[in-house]
This record gives structure tokens, sequence and C-alpha cells, in this order.
């Protein structure tokens, strides 16, 4: 007979669950009891509608990895049960913590999670004080908060380190850690607010200028050219090999899994990508510089081509999917293309696209009785 209690018993512990959405796809939820109360947890992933072979790799991919929280939840509530806290004791210091998921960060491949770990506990130590899980609360908080702010910190930073603490906190508490989320107390008044920042883009005709315009350092300007037609990473720029480039019989596609997300994604190579393809060798595509040279290679490149926007190398990823958008893709292939795992990102680029469409059809002067007359 099948012990119930097993840990290998998890679909009883823990369900993964579907939620129809109107585009067609599905958001991934888990179901489980905690305390005798049941307790809904979104994922925040996402399947798409499957219209084609990326699609239905990309769903995959996204069910092992709701699969794999699903069972390290049932892992979590059977430890509790049986008292084992997997090392931890609930009165361990807050920066402790933090040190412990910033290590659990790296290992598992998430490097730009563990650095934003790193800051938080960096700022956190200056702060002072020497919360344990159990006594770090709301006032805490938004000293922290309001101490970021002194320090000079602008209100992008100081809201994705406070977007990262409510999540850090939060696995605190399903861990059995942490009574409760301190800041589930602070009003959405006090709360950090994500500013909207201006998300700079180029043209076509700025990249013809940007193409006839000479770079001191070709294999940036060439990266970054192969950027703004597939929609890469800097990280993944970095990072990516031949092996990754494969002829599937329609044509080249990248194949690979993101450094951010850890997503495998499927990125057809149109003839603007190929033709800043450097002869094929062995081991990396493209042999970059330092970041530091790679921004200087960037400021000079930009100027000489006359262009005044202030351009890092991720702009390069908003102009993919920008001229995507304008030239008609729809916003779910876009968001496959670019490995969000929240279409809701994505549409952030359909809004650029429609106020520049705004001030397009703005420029027409108003040819009515009356007005504009010779």
């Amino acid at each position: 007979m099948k012990s119930k209690s097993a840990l290998t018993d998890n679909k009883e512990l823990v369900s993964l669950r579907k939620r129809a959405m109107k585009n067609g796809g599905y958001s991934l939820n888990l179901d489980y009891m905690i305390d005798g109360v049941r307790t809904r947890e979104s994922l925040k992933l996402y399947l798409v509608p499957e219209r084609n072979k990326l699609d239905k790799a990309r769903n995959n991919e996204t069910l092992k990895m709701a699969k794999a929280v699903q069972a390290r939840r049932a892992l979590e509530i059977q430890s509790a049960r049986t008292g084992i806290r997997y090392g931890h004791r609930k009165d361990m210091l807050l920066s402790d913590y933090l040190a412990e998921q910033e290590d659990a960060y790296r290992e598992r491949g998430k490097p730009s999670y563990s650095v934003i770990i790193h800051g938080i506990r960096k700022h956190l130590l200056a702060y002072g004080g020497r919360p344990t899980l159990l006594t770090v609360d709301k006032e805490y908080v938004l000293g922290f908060v309001s101490f970021m702010r002194k320090k000079g910190l602008s209100e992008g930073s100081v809201h994705v380190y406070f977007a990262n603490l409510n999540t850090l906190f939060n696995n605190a508490y399903r861990e059995g850690l942490m009574n409760e989320n301190p800041i589930k107390r602070i009003e959405t008044s006090k709360k950090p607010s994500d500013p909207k920042t201006v998300r700079e883009y180029l043209t076509l005709a700025e990249l013809r200028s940007l193409i006839s315009a000479k770079c001191r350092r070709e294999t940036v300007k060439k990266a970054f050219l192969f950027a703004c037609f597939t929609g890469l990473r800097l990280s993944d720029i970095e990072k990516l090999e031949w092996i990754h480039i494969r002829d599937n019989g329609e044509g080249l596609q990248v194949e690979t899994r993101m450094q951010k997300t850890g997503s495998l994604v499927y990125v057809p190579l149109p003839a603007n990508a190929v033709a800043q393809l450097p002869e094929r060798t062995e081991g990396k595509v493209f042999d970059l510089p330092r970041r530091t040279q790679i921004r200087e290679a960037l400021r000079e490149w930009m100027k000489e081509a006359g262009i005044q926007k202030h351009i890092t190398f991720h702009c390069s990823r908003h102009t993919y999917a920008t001229i995507l958008l304008t030239y008609g893709a729809d916003i779910y292939t876009v968001s496959s293309l670019l490995g969000h795992a929240n279409i809701s990102t994505t549409q952030i680029y359909a809004k650029i696209v429609d106020e520049s469409k705004r001030r397009t059809v703005n420029l027409i002067p108003d040819i009515s009785v009356g007005k504009d007359r010779p």
C-alpha cells in the first residue's frame, strides 16, 4: 500500500493547475495546504497558444520549470511536517539568509539575480541593525527604503531592490522561516514605484547610418547589429557559440538557453543578422572585449553616426522588438522570440509603437474648412 506521506507523492501535497486566459494561453498556479489553509500560488509562468514548433518547445520548457517548483514546494511542506528545516533556523540573521540565497541563485545559473541579492545585502549591512527572520518588520523595511533614497540610489534601483526583497521574504515564509512577509503590511502608497523609464530604440534609418559609420571595434559593431536583428541580450551574445547556430532546413536559427531567465529560445536569423556573422571558427561567435570597452566603443560609434540618443547595448533588444511590432508581427510571436515569461512585458513595446504611430499621424495638418488655406 502506498504511503500518503511519501515524499514522492507530490500531487497529493501540491497540485499544478492551468487557468485559461483570454488570449488562448494558460497561466500556471500551484494549489497546496499549509496548516489546514488552502493556498494558491501564482508561478508567473504562462503557456502560449501553440501555433508552431517554437511555441511548443517554449511551453515544454515552461512546464518543466513549473513542475520543478511543484516538486520543491512538496518537499518544503513535507520537511516542515517532520521538523526538517534544511539546516535553517528561524532566528538566523536576515543578512545570513540573503547570503545563502545569493549563493543558491548563482549555483542555479542565475547570476543576474545573485548580483541583485548581493546589492540588497550590501546596502542592508550599511543600513545597520541585526534583524533576524523573525524580528524584521514593516518599520525596518520602510527605514531601509528611506536609507537607500538618502544614500542617492535612483528610484528605479530602490524599486528593484524592494521588489526582490519582497520575493525573498515570500520564499522564506514558504520555507517556514518567517511567520509572515512584513512587506504585506506596508501600504501601497508607501511602496517604491517603478518609474516610467524611456526605452531608447533605433529606427531602420538609424540602423542604416550605423552600418555605414566606422566603429573602432568591428566585433562590437557586428555583435550589436546582430543583437538588433535577433533580440538577444549582451549576456547571451557573450556566451553564444557556433554550435548554437544551426540550420533547421528552412534557414539558420539560434538555439540557446537565455542567461538571465534560463528559458530555451529558438530565434530565426534573418538576412540582416546573418550579414553580421564573422567567419565561422570554433568556439564563440563574437570575441568581445570587456563591458567597459564595449560601452566606450558604442558611445564613439553613435557619435560617428550622428545619433544623439543614449544608446546602450540593451537598446538593441528594444530595437528588435519595436521593429517587429512596427512591421506587423503579432505580440505573442514577439513575446516568444524575446523569451518573455509574461506577455505584459512585451506590451510595453507595443505601447511604444502605438505612441510612435500617434506622433506620425499627428504630423498631418488639419485640412478642415477655414484652416491651412494657401
